[in-house]
């Protein structure tokens, strides 16, 4: 019986281990959909904006910060990884031209990763863009208090195709509800939305004692 227990444990500790992997392939698909540095690409100059993210039935709390009308952009992510008593753990993903810098703040490690598509502009939905990633608009809705259009798309990047339902307001995606084969696997929705405080630059910059590989 003992043998029997520890194989459970064992297959119990695997699941956790591939929704764990798949949770931040999740969490980093959905931070590379956001990002793209160089280009002006929202009808606001500066914001942050602070996300609640259900992610695989995770709780993640999300920042996102944009200066200079999405020339610079990242987003820091926080999240438990033990359940209720387990450490948190928190990531900052950086826009870097056609790249996204993906650091570990807890780890003290950072990976640069070559973006697979270009995220959408959608104050320049182009025909072009349209039939690639089938967008449709569905309506509109207040999120946050701001008046939204939305959208329904698809997108596959870094392997993995989703469907999602967005709601846009001044070009930023301000809600996102994110489904595979199927099934919703991640909902973001936004909380606050602050147009007038200054964006700290230190969050387009990998902090004091990390490295980036070469």
């Amino acid at each position: 019986s003992s043998l029997v227990v520890r194989v459970c444990d064992l297959l119990i500790l695997i699941d956790k281990v591939v929704k764990m992997k798949f949770l931040f392939a999740l969490l980093f698909l959905s931070a590379t959909i956001l990002l793209n540095a160089q280009e002006a690409k929202y009808g606001i100059k500066s914001a942050i904006i602070k996300k609640d993210v259900v992610a695989m039935g995770q709780n993640v709390e999300c920042t996102w910060y944009m200066d200079d009308y999405g020339k610079k952009e990242s987003t820091e992510l926080t999240m438990k990884t033990g359940g209720v008593a387990g450490e948190e753990k928190h990531i900052r993903t950086i826009a870097d031209g056609s790249s996204a810098i993906n650091i570990d703040l807890d780890m003290k490690t950072a990976m640069k990763m070559k973006l697979p598509e270009k995220p959408i502009n959608y104050l320049q939905l182009t025909p072009e863009i349209v039939e690639k990633y089938k967008i449709k608009e569905t309506g509109e809705e207040d999120i946050a208090g701001k008046p939204c259009k939305k959208y329904g798309l698809e997108i596959t990047q870094m392997g993995q195709t989703v469907q999602m339902s967005v709601w846009v307001w001044k070009g930023l995606v301000l809600k996102s509800e994110t489904s595979s084969n199927g099934m919703v696997v991640m909902v973001e929705t936004a909380k606050t939305i602050d147009e007038t405080s200054a964006v700290p630059t230190d969050k387009f910059t990998i902090p004091d004692g990390i490295k980036l590989p070469e």
